[in-house]
C-alpha cells in the first residue's frame, strides 16, 4: 500500500470527547511514568542531533499500549495504513524560552540511511499552547486533540512551549 502525503493532513478532534478526556487524564496525572531523554533528536547513526532534553514514553513497549490502541482505529478514518509500528509519547518542559529542536525524519532504512518509504507520521497533541510543530518549513501550533498526518519524507521539528507548564504529544509511525 503506497500512500504519500504531499502536504499536512490537519484533523480536527481526532479522538471522540470520552477517549480524549481518558488519555488526557491519565497522561496528566501523577501516576503515569515518564523517562528522561539527554536529547530530543537523533541521526541515522542514533548520535544527539541537539543538546536539549524531553521526557518519553514508549506505548508500543508499555503496559498502557491497550489504552492508546484505538487511537489507529481514528487514524485509519483519515489516511489508511497496514500497521503501526511506532508509538511515542513526548514530554516537553517550559524552559522559559521558544526551543526549535532538530529538523528530522522520525523512521529511518537502516540499509540506505534514507527516510522510511510508505510511512505516515501521526502527532496527536494534547496540549493547547504556544508549542508546536513545524513540518515542511510551515508552523502548525499545538492544539488539543488536534492531529497531524503528513508523510515521513517531511522534515519536521518540535517547538518547546512558555505559556504552558508542559506540553504532551504522541508520535504514531504507520505503513
Amino acid at each position: 500500500m503506497k500512500i504519500e502525503l504531499k502536504k499536512v493532513k490537519v484533523v480536527d478532534k481526532l479522538l471522540p470527547e470520552f477517549i480524549w478526556d481518558k488519555l488526557n487524564t491519565l497522561l496528566n496525572g501523577h501516576t503515569f511514568p515518564w523517562f528522561w531523554n539527554d536529547f530530543t533528536v537523533s541521526d541515522y547513526n542514533k548520535k544527539p542531533m541537539d543538546n536539549y532534553f524531553m521526557f518519553t514514553h514508549n506505548v508500543m513497549k508499555s503496559d498502557y499500549f491497550k489504552d492508546f490502541e484505538t487511537i489507529g482505529y481514528f487514524i485509519g478514518k483519515h489516511t489508511p495504513f497496514l500497521d503501526i509500528i511506532r508509538m511515542k509519547l513526548n514530554l516537553y518542559t517550559n524552559q522559559n524560552k521558544r526551543i526549535e529542536h532538530a529538523k528530522h525524519v522520525d523512521i529511518i532504512d537502516e540499509d540506505t540511511n534514507k527516510p522510511g518509504d510508505n510511512t505516515t507520521i501521526t502527532l496527536l497533541n494534547f496540549t493547547d499552547c504556544n508549542g508546536g510543530t513545524i513540518i515542511d518549513g510551515k508552523e502548525y501550533p499545538s492544539k488539543a486533540n488536534q492531529a497531524l498526518i503528513f508523510d515521513n519524507k517531511l522534515y519536521h521539528q518540535g517547538i518547546v512551549q512558555t505559556d504552558t507548564s508542559n506540553r504532551i504529544i504522541l508520535n504514531i509511525a504507520t505503513i
